[in-house]
């Protein structure tokens, strides 16, 4: 007891020596009973959410500045320190922690936040209710250069390399594979930008031969700045010395012909009208799809609104034909438009779930996600229970809209080959078993019943298999007869006067 006693004195004392010459120095501290501690921004506040970091230097908060100041506290479980935030401000101070020999200087640091995009009057009477499908010009220009980098040689899902189109890509462009631009970009993609970096692009257009700001968007990717911005001049170089913009133009008509099978071949209006219809608490007033010939497996979404307008923007590839023995043309079709109804989709089942994310039965189901995927193949990448849920909701999605959209005599290969790849490939373990309850969920539903109707069954059975694998399948089937006469009960806005067929159409 006597060396316990002696050990805690002597940290205390520690703590309060490396304090005090902190103190000393005028330096601002707070003092932390643990490397965990909490933090309040405004109304919002993390409970011990904020690990301590001494060898960060600084270990810094960003704070989002809007239109006014904003009051930032970091809390210990016997110290406390606060500063009030505006635009440009740094405030430093230093966390001493029990138990450390290392102070951690911490930084705040206010910047100011502008909306991602600013639509105007004159843009929503423009654009809404429209879908819209477009290859931008600078969005065109920043796939061109990741098609030349090192890192997409080493990289299949950086560039699509299977169309004549990429080879007059590579025998355009690859002579300049040395500017500067590229050279940056390189450093990028293997620092994990890929993503925010071609959605950014679109916040730029192409006006007389320069990469112009768009006065629309600030940004179309999930970051507060836009990444791309660092970028712009030495992209203005490679286009100019490259002539992209001979390219560009040489190449209208292929543009256009991709264009127009979005269009008219894979239906993306079909596809948003069928989502509007099963998720009616979600819309947006315009669809924009963009893409490059030259994406290969990585699509991304983002959504934004401002004046009381809602833009959805979906981030895929083309979707180009491959030979497919086990559907009819038209089978294969569907299966085509599954990667943009995929992206599109997420607009609707984010928002969706997010209802549900403090229920019961959705923490429970997903308190252990190994139980749900495989954390040696790609679904391990969806690691936490929002991300988990919407990828499962995301695919089978794509099923339950094939018993819709897709011809009959293909259903069942659709469906058959998502559970195959979700599970086989992909590693979401259980996803055979769920794709055939949504699915039969779907079909066995009263009349009125949307999708969005039937989360709080879909989280049922999340709830009920989260500790089983075997029965999985044979319970999918037996839940659905169980839960289907209590969906009225559910959800009261399902009306039993409404036709689905006729709601459908």
């Amino acid at each position: 007891m006597r060396c316990k006693l002696r050990s805690f004195v002597m940290l205390v004392y520690l703590c309060s020596f490396t304090a005090t010459g902190l103190q000393a120095q005028g330096k601002r501290i707070l003092r932390a009973d643990s490397i965990r501690i909490s933090y309040r921004v405004g109304d919002v506040f993390r409970e011990r959410s904020w690990t301590i970091t001494p060898e960060a230097k600084p270990d810094q908060l960003d704070v989002k500045i809007t239109d006014k100041p904003v009051r930032v506290e970091f809390i210990s479980g016997i110290d406390s320190i606060g500063f009030t935030v505006r635009a440009g401000d740094i405030h430093d101070f230093y966390v001493v922690a029990d138990g450390s020999k290392d102070t951690a200087f911490t930084r705040i640091k206010g910047y100011q936040y502008y909306p991602p995009a600013k639509f105007t009057d004159a843009h929503k009477k423009k654009f809404k209710g429209k879908t819209t499908v477009e290859i931008p010009e600078v969005y065109e220009l920043i796939n061109i250069v990741y098609a030349i980098t090192p890192a997409a040689a080493n990289n299949a899902d950086y560039a699509y390399r299977g169309s004549g189109y990429y080879r007059e890509v590579k025998d355009w462009f690859s002579k300049y594979a040395a500017e500067e631009a590229v050279v940056n970009i390189n450093k990028a993609l293997n620092d994990d930008q890929y993503f925010i970096l071609k959605m950014d692009a679109y916040a730029f257009d192409w006006i007389r031969g320069k990469l112009v700001q768009s006065k629309v968007y600030d940004r179309a990717a999930w970051r507060d700045t836009n990444t791309l911005r660092p970028y712009v001049k030495a992209l203005q170089a490679f286009a100019d010395k490259s002539k992209f913009a001979d390219f560009y133009k040489q190449h209208q008509s292929f543009y256009n012909s991709q264009i127009n099978c979005y269009k008219d071949s894979i239906n993306t209006t079909a596809m948003v009208g069928w989502l509007r219809k099963n998720f009616p608490g979600t819309d947006y007033d315009v669809f924009r799809i963009i893409f490059s010939p030259l994406v290969s497996g990585n699509q991304s979404a983002n959504w934004m609104e401002d004046n009381g307008f809602k833009e959805m923007h979906a981030h895929v590839n083309f979707p180009y034909a491959y030979p497919a023995k086990d559907v009819t043309p038209d089978g294969a079709l569907f299966r085509r438009g599954a990667i943009v109804f995929t992206e599109i989709n997420h607009s609707f089942i984010n928002p969706e779930i997010e209802k549900y994310l403090s229920a019961d039965d959705f923490k429970k189901a997903f308190a252990d996600l190994s139980i749900w995927l495989d954390l040696n193949k790609p679904a391990k990448n969806y690691n936490d229970a929002y991300s988990c849920f919407n990828e499962y909701m995301n695919w089978a999605l794509v099923s339950v809209y094939a018993t819709d959209a897709a011809p009959p005599s293909d259903t069942a290969a659709i469906i058959g080959a998502i559970g195959k790849n979700m599970k086989e490939y992909r590693g979401f373990k259980k996803f055979p078993e769920f794709n055939m309850f949504i699915t039969e969920l779907y079909r066995k539903r009263p009349q009125g019943a949307t999708v969005a109707s039937l989360y709080p069954a879909i989280i049922k059975w999340f709830a009920e298999n989260k500790n089983r694998y075997e029965e999985a399948k044979a319970d999918a089937l037996n839940l659905v007869s169980q839960i289907i006469p209590e969906l009225s009960k559910v959800d009261p806005l399902i009306s039993s006067e409404t036709d689905p067929k006729k709601s459908l159409m």
